[in-house]
């Protein structure tokens, strides 16, 4: 094959400037891809571009920009994996899209991220868990986070 997927049924499930999620079913497997920016400042050497396959939920290949070619996590991935690194332009293009992807989204998204950061406050409390095998556990609370609540 050409490494082209076909699908009977494909389609865009999340968008957002650093993420895009890509599903594609077809006799109750699923296969998706996910395209993510990390960053810590709107610098290009302090972004990281990473594209993750996976099938049937499991990560089976990933190209990051800061590794700098595809890691194979699965037997499929690891031959596909030496396939994609070895194919001419394939990494420059790869690398190309930290550019292109993330560099203008960030640069958008990340001075409102820091408008919108507030300094989150931290709660410890003991609880009972609801299995009662133990009298009790320690929950560590997130409150105020930029993105909501975050609890452990």
């Amino acid at each position: 094959t050409s490494g082209k997927v076909f699908c009977l049924k494909k389609s865009l499930i999340f968008t957002s400037s650093e993420v895009l999620v890509l599903f594609c079913s077809s006799d109750g497997f699923e296969e998706f891809s996910v395209d993510r920016c990390v960053f810590n400042s709107s610098e290009l050497k302090d972004i990281e571009y990473i594209r993750s396959y996976y099938y049937n939920k499991k990560e089976y290949i990933r190209f990051s920009s800061s590794v700098g070619h595809y890691v194979g996590y699965t037997e499929h991935g690891v031959k596909n994996a030496e396939r994609l690194n070895n194919m001419p332009g394939e990494i420059d293009r790869m690398m190309a899209e930290k550019e292109r992807y993330c560099l203008n989204n960030v640069g958008i998204d990340y001075p409102a991220a820091l408008t919108k950061s507030v300094k989150p406050t931290v709660r410890l409390f003991s609880t009972a868990p609801s299995s009662g095998r133990h009298p009790a556990m320690l929950v560590c609370r997130f409150i105020g986070y930029i993105f909501g609540s975050v609890c452990f």
